[in-house]
């Protein structure tokens, strides 16, 4: 299992979390990847949120991946998502907001959206392709495509 688990979520859940995504990602007029996550970030349509970009100050990232911050970022805007009017009025959040496996999930679904996901042609489905394609870290790319289970490798007992 690793860090992030997707299984401590509900199907119905994590539905949820995909429905609100590519609603996001329409209201932001993005319709394919990757995914302007810094430019969602810094001007969020409709106000959503006041971004204070000393949120991401504080994380470092591996120079040696292209697209090391774009989870982060990711998170942050899942964070603030979380924290918005907007998700309460859909019931996507209560008072308490999203914990932090939410967060997570929410964050991966927002830059690989589980829909534009499973429209790739199976040859597309590998952490390489899905890499260049998003501009995601190749692990990062691996355990969407787990979790979503468009990999034969999703099912640990196989």
């Amino acid at each position: 299992m690793t860090m992030t688990d997707s299984t401590a979520l509900s199907g119905a859940r994590r539905a949820e979390f995909e429905a609100a995504a590519l609603d996001i990602l329409r209201l932001h007029g993005v319709e394919e990847p990757p995914i302007p996550i810094e430019e969602i970030l810094r001007r969020p349509a409709d106000h959503l949120w006041q971004p204070d970009l000393v949120d991401l100050s504080l994380h470092s990232f591996d120079t040696h991946e292209r697209y090391a911050a774009r989870p982060t970022i990711a998170r942050t805007v899942a964070r603030y998502v979380g924290a918005s009017h907007w998700a309460r009025r859909r019931g996507l959040v209560d008072e308490g907001g999203l914990t932090p496996d939410e967060v997570r999930y929410l964050g991966r679904a927002l830059l690989m959206p589980g829909a534009w996901m499973s429209a790739l042609q199976p040859s597309e489905r590998t952490p390489a392709t899905v890499r260049v394609r998003f501009h995601v870290p190749r692990p990062d790319a691996a355990e969407r495509l787990a979790e979503l289970e468009l990999r034969p490798e999703a099912n640990p007992a196989a």
